[in-house]
């Protein structure tokens, strides 16, 4: 097995519009971008932080979804719904300070085998190659089992 893995982006910018165009690896994904209301932004495009977001939930479904599997905890369907939260930065502009990630868990689940579930999820954050990447200095990832 190789050990090295290239993933492959391009994204095109007109600045009159405000917008591009993000095609990922063999195209599977293309999408149109742009700024955050928040940051300036047009608004009726995805931003970079929400495809961020949305890399982070995607990378940590699938991993948790493994754990779940390993250690036979059954949670048919795993879902998790996450926020990203922009403050500012020393340096100047906005950083990433805070990522919450809800894992959605039967009640009776939780009730019943609460440690098993926190194990899936701790392994699932550990593993997440996306979550590996976006934890760091001032910024923080909180993985919280949420009663359905």
């Amino acid at each position: 097995m190789n050990d090295e893995h290239r993933y492959t982006a391009t994204v095109t910018w007109d600045a009159k519009e405000r917008s591009g165009a993000l095609a990922v690896g063999g195209g599977a994904l293309a999408t149109p971008v742009g700024g955050a209301p928040s940051l300036g932004g047009r608004g009726d495009l995805t931003n970079p932080e929400e495809l961020l977001l949305g890399a982070l939930v995607a990378c940590f479904v699938q991993t948790w979804a493994i754990f779940l599997a390993k250690l036979r905890v059954p949670v048919e369907s795993p879902r998790v719904d996450g926020t990203l939260e922009l403050g500012a930065d020393p340096a100047g502009g906005f950083r990433v300070t805070r990522i919450d990630l809800a894992a959605h868990v039967p009640s009776g689940l939780l009730d019943e085998r609460a440690a098993d579930v926190a194990k899936t999820l701790q392994l699932a954050e550990k593993y997440c190659i996306v979550s590996k990447a976006v934890k760091g200095e001032g910024r923080e990832i909180r993985v919280t089992p949420l009663p359905v």
